[in-house]
């Protein structure tokens, strides 16, 4: 009974420790590092006391399970190990964060918990994220606000990257839209379900609004892309009778772009940042398919890309000043990292949430409709963005997505927890 209700506090544990994984060497010595990221797991031992088991209960532990097990050798691999411990901390913190709402009981009991607590924290990255991140870009209207942040951000010495926190908003959009939309009718009802009242949707798609001129703010094309092909995927499973419209209407752009034959399209979409054009982008990629290849199993070590590859495979149109911090492709960065194995335990996590959040939609109309919806969107927008940057990999908003994950799982989790329709109230 007393592990049961230490667990009650994990999440505010995991809370607590998040700054010192989010500022190394800032809060602690770096030397200290690795014991903080242990120290999220502290509530592990006490949950197989009270539970007989490490995690909650849901599909994608195996998966889970065997990427924790091959940290440790990506880790060894690196050749650096402050900075592999650093990149070990943006992981883990995620993983603890999802193992923490996911078998928490307030989220248990009523999962959409989690989806509006997602919701809150993109509405302050929209709000606070120009302040302290896009502060080269002419945006007049808040140009007095980013004057007036800039001495206290100085002072704090942490800002974000615009492409990170465009892709941080890309992944909670499709969430905060799924929420403002109305629920589904119940196939042969007379009418829909009772849904939000009309002022919450009104705020959620003002703050949809908000998130989405951040991201076309922060000039990510990558991002805008994949902004795109989210909220599509929302509306088309909120009315599937959209799909036909939007395959239509995207063959007809695919053949207008063949019929032109201009790559000036694609050449616009591979450039950013660092990268000049699309022939940079593509020689990036080739230099993390050579490194896959020599260190499939291992990988090049956590964090270890702008250390390993410009030594082993040096680039011939970007110059040797320019730091390139990660393959610029989620799916190869996390090849890069962590190896063909742990690649393979990761795309599993994922394969286990879309199933998760597929088998919510597929139960029909419900509260919990906006969240399989929301998670799905979300996975597309990472993946769409991933094509072309890997901003929620090795950043410190890298634990967003593991908190997405959860969302079906504590669904799940809730549907296990009611009683059976019809089965007899328990004794008093």
């Amino acid at each position: 009974m007393m592990a049961r209700r230490l667990l009650w506090w994990e999440p505010f544990w995991v809370l607590a420790l998040a700054p010192l994984i989010l500022l190394p060497g800032r809060v602690l010595p770096p030397a200290w590092q690795p014991l903080a990221v242990l120290l999220l797991f502290l509530f592990w031992p006490i949950r197989w006391l009270a539970e007989r088991r490490l995690l909650p209960p849901a599909p994608l532990n195996l998966a889970l399970s065997l990427l924790l097990l091959w940290l440790p050798v990506n880790i060894w691999a690196s050749p650096t190990a402050e900075v592999a411990w650093q990149a070990a901390g943006y992981l883990l913190l995620g993983v603890a964060f999802y193992a923490a709402t996911a078998g928490w009981p307030p989220f248990i009991a009523r999962p959409p918990r989690l989806a509006w607590l997602l919701v809150a924290l993109g509405a302050a990255l929209a709000l606070l994220g120009p302040l302290v991140a896009i502060r080269d870009q002419p945006w007049q209207l808040i140009d007095p606000l980013q004057q007036a942040a800039a001495p206290l951000v100085d002072r704090l010495g942490e800002t974000i990257n615009p492409n990170i926190l465009a892709g941080a908003l890309v992944v909670l959009l499709p969430l905060t839209v799924a929420l403002a939309l109305p629920l589904p009718k119940p196939s042969g009802a007379p009418g829909g379900m009772p849904g939000r009242r009309w002022p919450a949707q009104i705020a959620l798609l003002a703050l949809a609004a908000l998130m989405l001129g951040v991201i076309l703010l922060a000039d990510s094309r990558g991002a805008v892309l994949a902004a795109g092909a989210a909220l599509l995927l929302v509306l088309c499973l909120r009315w599937p009778r959209l799909l036909w419209g939007v395959l239509l209407a995207g063959g007809l752009a695919a053949f207008w772009l063949w019929w032109r034959g201009d790559m000036g399209l694609l050449e616009r979409l591979g450039s950013g940042g660092a990268i000049g054009g699309l022939d940079e982008r593509l020689e990036i990629w080739s230099r993390a398919r050579y490194a896959i290849q020599d260190f499939s199993f291992t990988g090049v070590g956590l964090g270890a890309y702008n250390q390993v590859i410009p030594l082993l495979y040096p680039y011939f149109l970007i110059a040797p000043s320019v730091d390139i911090p990660h393959a610029h492709n989620l799916v190869l960065q996390v090849a890069i990292d962590l190896g063909i194995p742990g690649l393979i335990a990761w795309l599993a996590i994922l394969m286990a949430v879309v199933i998760q959040a597929i088998a919510l939609l597929r139960r029909g109309p419900s509260p919990l409709w906006a969240l399989g919806a929301g998670v799905l969107g979300g996975l597309a927008a990472m993946l769409v963005h991933g094509m072309l940057d890997a901003t929620l990999w090795g950043t410190k908003l890298a634990f967003l997505p593991w908190l997405l994950y959860a969302l079906p799982m504590l669904a799940e989790a809730h549907q296990r927890s009611r009683p059976p329709f019809g089965s007899p109230p328990p004794p008093a």
